[in-house]
């Protein structure tokens, strides 16, 4: 039986939660949420986020993403429809053309040019040029124009270097379409930079065929999607009309549409705040109520007032001086309290996200002078981090010290964010209110939960899920936010155990102002129905680093913080770490320099570069491997100068392909300057980002790899060769016909150029490639595994041949799953996803009920693979990796293989353990024995990675107490 799952999700390649959030957590025994390390001078790595005291939580899931191995089925399939027209179409484009294409609709994710338009300047508006070129070329966007009469423009905005931005969304019979449709960019001289959004053709035909209404109600639906998260949908009252609900909280349901590769279907678009932090974006099924798309919004981490510019004991803007909140236009003319005119900021020590009696502040002033002063817990605190540098403002060893300056908190965090608002609008970042900034005025202000949960435990004191963090979580353009900041340093730890000044996040402009910038980036990198699609490990770790890039920018340019021509000065979060390294480096390290700090982790000297990605911070992490484009940004700054580097930057991400990795974002950061400057500074930016590793044969399957392969050349020039070869089967030495090949980064979504499919011999070509070496050619074919291998094509040419082994697991060769126990999580993480070649999808199942209520007993849950025929098998291929959403704790840990001829008797092949070292990646193993004429193949899950799994569970805070899972299993051998 198919059994609903509860908080679960799915990424591509890395099964990473795009829940967010600031905090670099201190090494020890208390360390919080991050695998990043802590602020400590040795820069020892930080705990993992197995180790963390707060509760984990749910990462994303996208029906519409299919597993590698689909992906890579659809796109040869695609190819193999391609013909003379679309040929001659990518070739009038040139060699800088990016031709990507959705390989579920089929249709274009983007088309543009890196060294120019796809059109000449006109006179016509916006949308009309956008759409005269789509009506010219049906043989790239195939929409008729019946497809055409179902868009409804939803955006044209003009940012302030004069490009709009048009987006329209596909409706049919009053309900849109969720997140395809179009998006275009067009120059203020009428040039065509770009077409965007995976719009579904023959929707209107689609959609007549599921016309019954919805079996689902709104209600219903937001109560689902709020338990999916572990969460509760608020008690509150809603009001219906026509398709949409809204509850007076703030949540929403509306009606959609929502296409798969299975079909369309309708479903219910929710926005939830299921309590505590868990806001959330869910499609939930309107016939069946499960769960079709589900994103975490969150990223993690009278009138005259007192406020600090930096924070309280910097050098700079570290004093309370008087502003005027009237003045500065912070507050209307008769307010109260801190309900401003882009901001409501309150206390929200509770965390219920209501503002309840207490905790509203009255607004600063009276005939006496400003209001509030801070007062400094530096004496006799427990901590000894407390000095007149860094200004402690609670003492944990009373716990409800925060009390004393509650007033001055809120305060100090309304007007930081009412500052940056007024900031980000101004040129060059240009984040006004057609671009979708936050104010009363549009109906979403942001919502400052201010010492957020700072009473949420028994003694009066925060819990540890209110300790050493913050976040924004950030809706759709007309839906409030929440940013949420919290106190720092845990009460009865030590400074070796929590290295973290006892302080608010609230007092530290550089982490209120990372926060603030979630806003931006994620209301400026989406979908045409503008959705924020900053999901995969890389465009989340973009994510961070844009938050610390603009908050750091805006701290030197006011000279809060100094940036000289030394390395090693510029440093998120200085204040709560005691001027310790909140990151693993300093954001202005350049490549190879010899600051103390811009070392890495592991001893290495010198500024990251792309290929540093996945070690940043020990592993793969948002926080950590972000480090990469936020040094890159400062590059840009150093070079160019604020202006024009700042222009790029913000008009890159307007220009963005949806979920971008980062050689995606350095492609807009170039369209952007084409826009801006003409191009006049792109020779410099491509020299800056060949120097960083992301140079013109740098190679990243998608935003969702999280092993790139960095280069250092910038785009070559000459004369084109040809790469041609055969894929042959390792074992049999016969030709393997339908393969995809393609060289990352230059595959064009899989539609373009550098990619080729197999003939009935196996062999390929591939011409018009410059000539060079790229790191990842990758080779895809059904029932093979897949490779991933450099290949260099020289000046003449060059014959390259790969021979892949046969996966006889795999459900694309013929492998089928006979049995299973534990529950049936399909169609999101059923045990099919254990053999579909995909390591971005997987097997998920419970650690010990079917019902997943938490445990410290495993009940083993095992998966029976019937393999297509019998078979010698020489190794198993096993990627242990949590998936489905579940966080790294809920990895396979004791394993056991057992094979059987019969399917009846087994006998076992190979036990063992994984563990963290082994996510995210096939760990190769040799059978034991009873490998010969094999017919079935059955993994055994004996425990999940939650360390000491039976005294951290069932109470404790590991989603492994609950989930178990594996992503793949491969089975490699002869006849």
């Amino acid at each position: 039986m198919t059994t609903p799952r509860r908080g679960r999700g799915l990424l591509a390649v890395t099964a990473v939660s795009a829940t967010t959030v600031l905090a670099i957590t201190a090494t020890g025994a208390l360390a919080a949420p991050s695998a990043k390390p802590g602020p400590d001078s040795s820069k020892q790595a930080g705990q993992s986020a197995d180790k963390k005291t707060a509760k984990e939580r749910k990462g994303n899931y996208d029906a519409r993403t299919p597993s590698d191995r689909v992906d890579y089925a659809n796109a040869a399939r695609t190819m193999s429809k391609q013909g003379a027209a679309q040929d001659k179409f990518r070739a009038s484009l040139g060699s800088q053309a990016v031709v990507s294409v959705d390989q579920v609709t089929g249709t274009p994710k983007q088309v543009a040019k890196l060294n120019g338009f796809l059109t000449g300047a006109s006179n016509k508006p916006a949308a009309k040029v956008a759409l005269d070129y789509i009506r010219a070329h049906p043989e790239i966007f195939h929409l008729s124009e019946q497809d055409l009469q179902t868009l409804r423009l939803r955006k044209d905005y003009k940012d302030i270097v004069g490009t709009h931005h048009v987006s329209w969304e596909q409706v049919v019979g009053g309900v849109p379409l969720f997140g395809n449709g179009l998006q275009a960019n067009v120059t203020k001289k009428g040039q065509l930079i770009s077409i965007q959004g995976s719009p579904v053709a023959g929707l209107n035909g689609l959609a007549a065929s599921r016309s019954a209404g919805p079996a689902v109600s709104a209600d219903s639906a937001r109560g689902k999607a709020a338990s999916d998260v572990d969460g509760k949908a608020q008690a509150v009252k809603g009001t219906a009309k026509g398709n949409v609900k809204n509850w007076t909280n703030g949540d929403q349901a509306k009606l959609v549409w929502f296409y798969t590769a299975d079909g369309l279907r309708k479903g219910w678009a929710t926005y939830t705040q299921a309590g505590d932090s868990l806001n959330y974006t869910h499609v939930i099924d309107a016939q069946s109520g499960a769960v079709l798309y589900r994103r975490d919004l969150t990223d993690e981490a009278n009138g005259d007032a007192l406020v600090q510019e930096n924070y309280p004991g910097a050098p700079r803007g570290g004093q309370q001086h008087v502003v005027n909140l009237f003045q500065r236009g912070f507050l209307l003319k008769g307010a109260t309290t801190l309900d401003g005119t882009s901001v409501h900021a309150f206390a929200d020590v509770n965390d219920d996200n209501v503002a309840n009696a207490g905790e509203n502040v009255k607004v600063p002033g009276t005939k006496h002078g400003a209001e509030y002063v801070l007062k400094s817990f530096n004496t006799n605190n427990s901590s000894k981090l407390c000095s007149t540098a860094f200004i402690c403002t609670w003492d944990p060893a009373k716990p409800d010290s925060w009390k004393v300056n509650q007033k001055q908190d809120v305060t100090n965090a309304f007007y930081l964010a009412s500052n940056f608002h007024d900031w980000l609008q101004k040129g060059p970042i240009g984040f006004t209110p057609a671009a979708g900034n936050f104010t009363t005025a549009g109906g979403d202000p942001v919502s400052l939960n201010a010492l957020d949960g700072a009473a949420t435990a028994a003694n009066g004191g925060p819990d540890a899920n209110h300790l050493d963090n913050a976040n924004m979580n950030t809706p759709p353009d007309g839906l409030s936010p929440t940013m949420q900041m919290y106190l720092w340093h845990t009460p009865g730890a030590d400074d070796t155990q929590d290295a973290f000044v006892p302080s608010s996040g609230a007092n530290d402009a550089s982490i209120l102002y990372h926060e603030y910038t979630h806003g931006l980036s994620n209301r400026l990198v989406v979908d045409a129905s503008g959705n924020s699609t900053l999901n995969s490990i890389q465009a989340g770790s973009m994510g961070e680093a844009w938050s610390d890039f603009y908050a750091m920018d805006y701290l030197v340019t006011n000279r809060l913080e100094k940036d000289t021509s030394k390395d090693g000065e510029v440093l998120e979060g200085k204040y709560v770490s005691a001027g310790a390294l909140f990151r693993t480096q300093a954001m202005d390290c350049s490549v190879g320099s010899a600051s103390p700090n811009c070392v890495g982790i592991d001893g290495s000297q010198g500024g990251y570069t792309y290929g540093d990605f996945p070690t940043i911070g020990g592993a793969p992490e948002v926080h950590s491997s972000g480090e990469v484009w936020a040094q890159t940004l400062w590059d840009i700054r150093k070079k160019l100068g604020r202006t024009k580097a700042l222009s790029d930057i913000t008009r890159g991400m307007e220009l963005s392909p949806a979920d971008p990795s980062m050689l995606d974002m350095r492609n807009a950061i170039l369209q952007a300057d084409l826009v801006a400057f003409g191009g006049a500074n792109q020779k410099a930016l491509w020299k800056i980002f060949a120097n960083r590793g992301m140079g013109w044969f740098a190679g990243a399957t998608n935003a969702g790899d999280s092993l790139p392969a960095e280069d250092t050349h910038v785009p070559p020039t000459g004369a084109t060769a040809t790469l041609s070869g055969t894929v042959i089967d390792k074992d049999t030495n016969t030709g393997v016909s339908g393969a995809l090949v393609f060289i990352a980064g230059h595959d064009s979504g899989f539609g373009g150029d550098y990619t080729a499919v197999t003939n009935a011999q196996g062999k390929y070509t591939i011409p018009g490639i410059f000539p060079g070496t790229y790191p990842k050619f990758v080779v895809a074919a059904k029932g093979y595994e897949i490779l991933n291998q450099s290949v260099t094509v020289s000046a003449s040419g060059t014959t390259a041949n790969f021979s892949p082994r046969r996966n006889w697991a795999s459900a694309s060769g013929g492998g089928t799953v006979k049995a299973f126990n534990g529950p049936d999580f399909s169609p999101q993480c059923g045990p099919g996803f254990a053999i579909d070649s995909g390591q971005g999808t997987g097997w998920g199942s419970t650690t010990g009920d079917n019902a997943g209520n938490p445990t410290n007993v495993m009940i083993p849950k095992n998966i029976d693979i019937a393999l297509p025929a019998a078979v010698n098998v020489t190794k198993f291929s096993v990627d242990p990796s949590n998936t489905c959403g579940d966080p790294g704790s809920a990895s396979t840990g004791d394993y056991r293989i057992e094979t059987s001829v019969d399917g009846t008797t087994w006998a076992t092949a190979q036990t063992g353990t994984f563990t963290a070292a082994n996510r995210g990646k096939y760990t190769e193993l040799t059978p034991s024995g009873n490998a010969t004429g094999i017919k079935f193949v059955r993994f055994v899950m004996l425990s999940p990675q939650v360390p000491n799994f039976s005294t951290n569970c069932p109470a404790g805070a590991f989603g492994g107490c609950k989930f178990t899972d594996m992503s793949e299993i491969q089975v490699f051998g002869t006849k």
